[in-house]
């Protein structure tokens, strides 16, 4: 794939105000490879915060005491969502460098907010690439990427794109789409030397791929195919459906800089659900693999569910911590099992389930952490036979965790402070061989798991799927949401909810932790997409009285800042 610069057609529509503003100094300090190595308490410098995904944050102004007093200090609007078949909500996390935040929207619109006079914000600019509201794939998007003076960010259609960030200005644009059923979602993460990014899609014949990229003009460094190529071990697990089978990626990973490892979860096998058309593995879907962060090279893999068939992809978090002095992994597995892996070379040490109901299997080995049916006989051409068969038509029964998880893409959080590690879940089923009432209930949860044993000590259920994902901070809270618009602080012992405030509107992001000024802030960006309004209408298959009228409930596009 070349990299030479693409012409395209862009706006910026901050030019007026750009100009309005020129007397003040909209300049931030360099994000340099070592202030997102020790990032300063006060800023959230990239998508997790830290290379370690743990979106901890150190501040603790905002404390168990008096997180009964938090209020709405402002809010920002963001252009209007667009209503599409799939997506559409604000799932991006955003970056905060010394009081200016930088935000993107479903349609990958890039937004420069001031936020520095405390009470309000400004938005400075907004560098719109125009992305065709007619291509293909889930209109999403998860965030950017601070490095240097510049913010990178992806667009649907596969551009790879560095905007100067003072400015608004874009420095150049790279394609990178290799095929028309790619689309682009994920938050790139930087490096010292390198941006990672690849694309989603792969519900579709596409061959996924990850991608290391020179800040400098975009050029490709490397790439990591997800699925291996012939001749290459594990292209065996395939038969001839490797080219076109899937597992794309959404979700940004972490890094190890002790050992320049990258990790990354990896989406579902294609064709969709049917795993009888692609008899094998599948390797590397559904799977954690790390990364040499220099030339690409698998270190290891751990597949979480080998010939997976109930579309339970992982590209979820993978947190990294320190436990006895071993580096470990932990996952929350869409599959509804926590995962503990060791870091060098991804053998499973432990975990549990955490949802509430799991059918599809009996329960994963203690040993190996594989599903407890898996037959290795059947690694290079058979069809794993799982508990549940997701084609049954005789007997209705009920695939559990529901098609998109336990904890799908949205964010974790392990807290320093306790030693825990926490998720957002959507406790709930899927109906197979035909309709099922139970499976019209979709409720949520909060979970909290001792990193050490890998087991659930924490549960706090929600009457309605909590989809956005969570932060944890110094002050012993632990904040989420649930997708009837309640935004909540938690108690990171007890999970007691704290305080709560209901913005009329679902929220489908992770919050984020900064200050200005030595005053601590909580943001979250709110706004549905047709996932939980339309596909799946989450917020009308709640526990509650009022269910059935959440159905009505409005999109929004805002970004909501919360204070003492």
């Amino acid at each position: 794939m070349s990299h030479t610069l693409i012409s395209r057609r862009w706006t910026r529509l901050g030019v007026v105000a750009a100009t309005l503003l020129a007397g003040t100094s909209l300049a931030s300090a360099e994000v340099t490879y070592e202030r997102l190595l020790n990032p300063e308490p006060e800023n959230w410098l990239m998508n997790h915060r830290t290379f370690d995904s743990n979106r901890y944050s150190p501040l603790d102004e905002i404390n168990t005491g008096n997180a009964g007093d938090l209020k709405i200090a402002f809010a920002v609007a963001l252009a209007p969502s667009q209503e599409v078949f799939l997506g559409g909500g604000l799932q991006g996390t955003p970056v905060v460098d010394n009081g200016i935040m930088y935000m993107v929207d479903s349609v990958g619109r890039v937004y420069r907010i001031d936020l520095t006079a405390g009470d309000r914000g400004f938005i400075n600019w907004i560098m719109d690439p125009e992305t065709d509201p007619e291509v293909d794939g889930i209109q999403n998007n998860r965030g950017v990427a601070l490095f240097g003076d510049n913010v990178y960010s992806v667009t649907r259609d596969g551009f790879f794109v560095s905007t100067e960030a003072a400015t608004g200005e874009v420095v150049w644009q790279v394609a990178t789409e290799q095929n028309p059923v790619e689309y682009f979602t994920m938050a790139p993460l930087a490096l010292e030397d390198r941006l990672i990014m690849g694309p989603a899609g792969g519900d579709g014949p596409m061959r996924g791929r990850i991608e290391a990229r020179s800040p400098d003009d975009g050029s490709l460094l490397w790439t990591f195919w997800t699925i291996p190529g012939e001749g290459e071990p594990g292209n065996e697990t395939w038969g001839d459906g490797w080219e076109t089978g899937g597992v794309g990626l959404w979700v940004t990973g972490s890094y190890d800089p002790a050992t320049n490892t990258l990790f990354y979860g990896t989406g579902n096998p294609s064709p969709f659900g049917d795993p009888t058309l692609r008899p094998g593995d599948n390797l590397y879907s559904s799977a954690t693999v790390a990364l040499d962060a220099e030339t690409g090279a698998l270190k290891w893999y751990f597949q979480y569910t080998p010939n997976e068939q109930w579309d339970y992809d992982e590209v979820g978090v993978n947190q990294i911590y320190t436990i006895d002095g071993e580096t470990v992994i932990g996952h929350f597995a869409r599959n509804g099992f926590y995962y503990n892996l060791n870091a060098t070379d991804g053998t499973y040490l432990n975990g549990a389930q955490y949802v509430d109901q799991v059918t599809w299997t009996a329960g994963i080995d203690p040993k190996t952490g594989m599903p407890v049916e898996y037959n290795p006989d059947l690694r290079s051409g058979g069809v794993q036979q799982y508990a549940i068969d997701p084609y049954a038509t005789d007997n209705p029964t009920l695939i559990c965790p529901n098609i998109q998880g336990g904890t799908n893409m949205f964010p974790t959080t392990y807290s320093e402070r306790t030693s825990l590690v926490y998720a957002s879940a959507i406790e709930g089923c899927n109906a197979a061989g035909g309709p099922d009432p139970r499976a019209n209930l979709q409720t949520g949860s909060v979970i909290a798991v001792d990193i050490t044993t890998g087991e659930v000590v924490e549960k706090h259920s929600l009457p309605f799927v909590a989809y956005g994902g969570n932060v944890s901070t110094a002050g012993g809270l632990v904040f989420g949401n649930t997708i009837n618009g309640d935004f909540f602080a938690m108690d990171d012992e007890t999970l007691d909810i704290l305080w709560n405030i209901n913005i009329g509107t679902p929220i489908e992001a992770g919050p984020i932790s900064f200050a200005i000024n030595g005053k601590q802030y909580i943001a979250v960006a709110a706004g549905a997409g047709s996932v939980s309004m339309n596909f799946s209408n989450y917020p009308a298959r709640g526990d509650d009285p009022n269910a059935a009228s959440l159905a009505n409930m409005q999109r929004a596009s805002m970004l909501y800042f919360f204070s003492l």
